[in-house]
């Protein structure tokens, strides 16, 4: 098993808020054990951190992910809708991490090899009403199946600030404070110094927002502006990101030998040319 610290981990992508305050900030652990606690009513004592690189295919780190004693735990954050191939994402993912925990003929022991149990939440903070609060691998499939012999959960948690209380998530300090700052940049239109102003006034991640000053600046002054060109797109435009970023779930499962390009293409209901063609444009 590859010691966690030795594990490639996210460096060419930018955090957002919500990556700053429960991965990269320097009470990141501390904070991502107070969710999961308010997420599961559990206390874990062990905490690695081990979010991978290039994996969710997204500008911004908005994965957090954690061996939590003997639990995979990966949270993602969505402040647009939610993405209906996350859980295909998601398995990547789990496979990836999986894949760098062992080495060698480590598979092919007779012994049994005992692996993190996953976990996966999507913290959703968009704007439209949730359509569901699961979402499952074998919903993907193309042919239905009573019990599917591979399955992936996620579990989907509105987080807007004015919906905690029904979520049961107001007690969680650091998640209510950060749901109460993306409210108030959203108040204000993206007006991000008038908001952060507003939350050190009223105490919230006060010493946060201070400590990090500019750089949190940026980093809600580039999250909206993501948020709006969402927005000012179009549903066209956001069922053509859709599709790319199944397209590239699906070269990333070719690539790891999961699927051959004639399966990959099939899911796509393109010709084998066509896929290799719209792969290359994306490259």
């Amino acid at each position: 098993m590859i010691p966690m610290e030795d594990l490639k981990t996210t460096r060419n992508y930018k955090d957002t808020l919500f990556g700053s305050l429960f991965y990269s900030c320097d009470e990141a652990v501390d904070n991502a054990k107070a969710l999961y606690k308010a997420l599961t009513g559990r206390e874990v004592q062990n905490v690695e951190k081990c979010r991978l690189e290039d994996v969710l295919f997204r500008q911004f780190l908005n994965d957090v992910a954690y061996i939590m004693d003997d639990v995979f735990i990966c949270f993602v954050e969505h402040q647009s809708s939610i993405n209906p191939n996350m859980a295909l994402r998601l398995l990547i993912y789990l496979a990836r991490t999986y894949e760098r925990f062992f080495t060698g003929n480590n598979l092919y022991k007779s012994t049994l090899i005992k692996i993190p149990t996953p976990e996966f939440y999507v913290l959703y903070n968009g704007k439209d009403k949730l359509q569901t609060d699961t979402l499952t691998l074998s919903s993907m499939f193309k042919s239905e199946v009573e019990k599917p012999q591979a399955e992936v959960i996620v579990k989907i948690i509105d987080i807007n600030y004015e919906n905690l209380n029904a979520t049961g998530l107001k007690g969680c300090k650091i998640l209510s404070d950060y749901a109460f700052v993306i409210n108030t940049v959203r108040k204000y239109d993206g007006d991000v110094e008038t908001a952060i102003k507003e939350c050190i006034e009223q105490g919230v991640l006060s010493d946060y927002l201070k400590h990090y000053g500019s750089e949190v600046v940026n980093m809600l002054f580039e999250e909206y502006d993501a948020e709006k060109t969402l927005e000012i797109n179009g549903q066209e435009e956001y069922q053509k990101g859709k599709a790319e970023g199944a397209l590239k779930a699906l070269l990333v499962l070719v690539k790891d030998g999961l699927l051959t390009i004639t399966q990959a293409a099939e899911q796509t209901n393109m010709t084998v040319e066509d896929f290799e063609i719209q792969s290359d444009n994306l490259a």
